[in-house]
């Protein structure tokens, strides 16, 4: 007597309802072999996704006396780091790039850019002084970071936002800077 199934037979029984369990089986550890690879990356990018970097007008003003005449600079420009992260970040290159206007659009095309180079950046926001940077000609300025991160993954954000990993490079080799880079802190003046 044949039951109510469909019946295949293949040097046995096999009813439709193994069938569908077999596959529900298999979808299962499909769908649970990608959301472990997507947690892996989610993962990898956590820190990196929290640090950022932006320019910013310091409210200091450089003003010099050359004879009687008294000479404005008008306002310095800073760059500022966020590492909203819980730990430090490594080898953090700063580089002052435009978002608009003719010049170089990333630190890496960039060879006369203004970059600071930081060993090591802890969490919160720290500004450094660059100067003056040129904002002619309707240029607005943006900054770009490179850093390394925990697990020693290199990771660059352009001045656009987007973030990205620099594969099998540091961000030193990224840029193709001279060797020894010398070094900051934040805690020198």
């Amino acid at each position: 007597m044949i039951p109510d199934g469909v019946v295949i037979s293949f040097n046995g029984q096999i009813d439709f309802g193994t069938v569908v369990a077999l596959l529900a089986l298999a979808l299962t550890l499909v769908q649970w072999i990608v959301s472990l690879i997507r947690g892996r990356r989610t993962a990898a990018r956590s820190q990196a996704s929290a640090i950022c970097a932006r320019v910013v007008r310091m409210p200091e003003r450089e003003t010099t006396t050359i004879g009687r005449i008294r000479i404005d600079f008008g306002t310095q420009v800073g760059l500022e780091v966020m590492n909203n992260s819980n730990d430090i970040v490594y080898q953090v290159i700063l580089t002052a790039v435009l978002v608009q206007g003719a010049g170089p659009q990333d630190g890496g095309t960039s060879r006369d850019a203004t970059a600071e180079f930081y060993s090591s950046v802890a969490p919160g926001k720290t500004v450094r002084c660059v100067g003056h940077l040129d904002c002619s000609m309707h240029k607005a300025l943006g900054c770009e970071v490179a850093f390394t991160d925990r697990y020693g993954r290199s990771w660059v954000r352009k001045s656009d936002g987007h973030l990205g990993r620099i594969r099998f490079k540091t961000p030193v080799d990224y840029y193709g800077l001279m060797q020894p880079v010398e070094w900051m802190d934040f805690d020198e003046p």
